[in-house]
């Protein structure tokens, strides 16, 4: 359906017209229908507040009824509670004109559904415990805060161009204590061919009901069709999931290994206590990927980009891995030093900080774009994971913050003494900074500092973990991690022989890499235990912001003072490819968000790799 047709619908049952133009609570202007489902209709909008950014709003008709209301209220509040890499992001909620109304991220890509039009036999067998290994790491973290989906399905599975899934639509999500699956008028509740035997049967719900949805959507990722046809009338589709043994997905598709076959029927067990946990999932599919013994893809086949111009694939080596070569350089003698690359979220901007300010390129033609103009010289950089904001440390002492899309300076925020370290969190909530006065956690909408953490030594480099919850920091040479909201001290990491200055986390959460002069460290998340000491660089690694995953966190990109920039394979440790093409100690290195280019910066230049 088109946008004008969307909008010549938008009375009668919408009460007062809704249509393009329309600026809700003064603030976010409505531009064109997105879709439409049973909680109303998701529009293209634009924040015209300071953030100036594009956003999803979901819009409920203002003749709704009072189960719809409640409904929309609840996803709100879920919503709300929930701060995690693969749950939507809600910006904010209100009403306008008697219209209920959620600002949401805009997301870009293609939901599962979508996707498995594309494939419909199913999906290569390692992007299916890609996807099912990040659903499920979300699924925990909103399991926790006590919020159980009820919909899980692939038409809520939203796969970014990076690669990365997104769980949508909480629109019937419930706390832990709801005890049915149907309204008080006796509508069902969910989506019938993912359906857990308690759904169908109004018992409570908990968790344990989303992983039997999940282990329907791996069932219909891996073969193309969900465990029991939906094309059926509804009481035959009920006695199935009740009481039929699903069939093996192996018998379907014989070249799936036949653990994960096991793993797949377990998740439909008829009796909740049956299924296997959250952890005891997400362990079982990190093993299943890293056997030697599974079928393997040599292409990783996300949605193509679209309008973005990025690769619809990325295209791997024998080995499975990429191969780099040289694609250009950025820069010239009269830019002066560079110290820090970043690229948007999107991966159409690249952004260079270093002396005289940060410019922005055009990442795919390498046209300046934009130069913000620092009257001291910028030590890092960052770009908030909405895009709209880059951060960076200004002459040692100031953080300051600058729209990445107007170039003006939004705010500046001052430490003591001198600055090194900088992240956001994932949720794009907070900012922290770090140096010779420990750690500051500030509100990025307000300016405000949210808390203080105390060191007793220099913190020379600091991450947030992908779900937000873990703050790890370089220490005095130690690596610590916190919790990201208390700061409370967890744990000291162990092993390394040297100082450690720079840190960085895998995009899956599960390894965290430490710079110590001319070695890498390697340490298992789960257990903080030592992986792996990485030698190759014959100088010292230059900076604290010289270590950089790939998006689908299989390769490590280093840094150092010999010109250097070593990859090196996350899954064996060994040393992939070494980049010799910089003619200056590196400084900075970076992936785009699609893995299809790397950057290094140093000297004068940021020199570009392509796959």
């Amino acid at each position: 359906m088109s946008a004008a047709q969307g909008v010549s619908m938008a009375s009668g049952e919408w009460g007062h017209t809704v249509d393009s133009g329309t600026v809700l609570s003064g603030r976010y202007e409505l531009h064109r229908i997105l879709g439409r489902g049973g909680m109303g209709q998701v529009w293209l909008g634009r924040d015209l507040s300071v953030l100036r950014r594009e956003v999803a709003v979901k819009l409920l008709p203002a003749l709704a009824d009072p189960g719809s209301v409640r409904r929309f209220q609840d996803e709100a509040a879920a919503l709300a509670k929930l701060q995690h890499p693969g749950i939507t992001v809600v910006h904010d909620a209100g009403s306008h004109d008697g219209h209920l109304f959620i600002v949401m991220e805009l997301l870009h890509g293609c939901d599962l559904a979508q996707l498995m039009v594309q494939q419909p036999s199913g999906l290569p067998i390692d992007q299916v415990l890609d996807l099912a290994r990040q659903t499920v790491d979300a699924l925990g973290v909103a399991h926790s805060r006590g919020i159980v989906h009820r919909d899980l399905k692939p038409a809520n599975l939203f796969l970014q161009r990076d690669g990365r899934v997104k769980i949508c639509d909480f629109g019937i999500a419930r706390s832990t204590d709801a005890v049915t699956s149907v309204t008080a008028s006796g509508q069902m509740i969910g989506t019938p061919p993912y359906m857990s035997p308690e759904q169908w049967q109004s018992q409570p719900v908990d968790a344990r009901s989303d992983l039997y949805s999940l282990g329907c959507v791996i069932f219909e990722l891996l073969t193309g069709q969900p465990p029991f046809s939906p094309r059926q009338p509804l009481y035959t589709l009920m006695r199935q999931h009740v009481e039929q043994r699903p069939p093996s997905p192996r018998a379907l598709r014989p070249d799936i290994p036949a653990v994960l076959d096991d793993l797949t029927v377990a998740l439909l067990a008829k009796m909740p206590e049956g299924r296997p946990d959250a952890d005891s999932l997400a362990f079982e599919l990190a093993r299943l990927a890293e056997r030697g013994d599974r079928a393997t893809t040599k292409t990783l086949q996300y949605p193509g980009a679209g309008a973005s111009g990025a690769p619809t694939n990325s295209s791997y080596g024998i080995s499975g891995m990429p191969t780099y070569a040289l694609l250009g350089r950025l820069g010239t003698r009269a830019m002066g030093a560079v110290n820090s690359v970043a690229f948007s979220p999107d991966g159409q901007t690249l952004a260079s900080a270093g002396e005289g300010g940060v410019r922005l390129w055009n990442a795919h033609t390498g046209e300046q774009l934009r130069r913000l103009i620092a009257h001291r010289d910028l030590d890092r950089l960052v770009f908030s994971p909405d895009g709209g904001t880059v951060a960076t440390i200004e002459g040692g002492k100031v953080v300051t913050l600058w729209d990445a899309h107007t170039g003006e300076q939004r705010d500046q925020l001052a430490h003591a003494r001198w600055l090194t370290g900088l992240a956001f969190s994932p949720d794009g909530q907070t900012l922290a900074s770090s140096g010779t006065d420990g750690i500051h956690l500030w509100n990025i909408r307000t300016g405000e500092q949210r808390r203080e953490l105390v060191a007793s030594k220099m913190v020379w480099s600091l991450a947030f973990s992908p779900d937000g919850q873990t703050l790890v920091s370089a220490e005095g040479g130690n690596v610590r991690l916190r919790g990201a909201y208390t700061g409370e001290h967890r744990s000291e990491l162990a092993g390394h022989r040297r100082w450690v200055c720079s840190v960085a986390f895998s995009p899956d959460g599960q390894i965290l890499a430490g710079g110590s002069g001319n070695w890498v460290y390697l340490w298992d998340v789960r257990t903080s235990a030592l992986r792996r000491q990485l030698t190759g660089h014959r100088g010292r690694m230059q900076t604290e912001h010289a270590l950089a995953f790939s998006p689908d966190a299989r390769m490590l990109a280093s840094g150092g003072a010999d010109h250097r920039v070593h990859l090196w394979d996350t899954h064996t440790d060994d040393k992939l490819a070494t980049l010799t093409d910089h003619r200056a100690p590196i400084r900075s290195v970076a992936f785009s968000p699609d893995g299809s280019t790397l950057a290094g910066a140093g000297g004068n230049e940021v020199v570009l790799w392509t796959a």
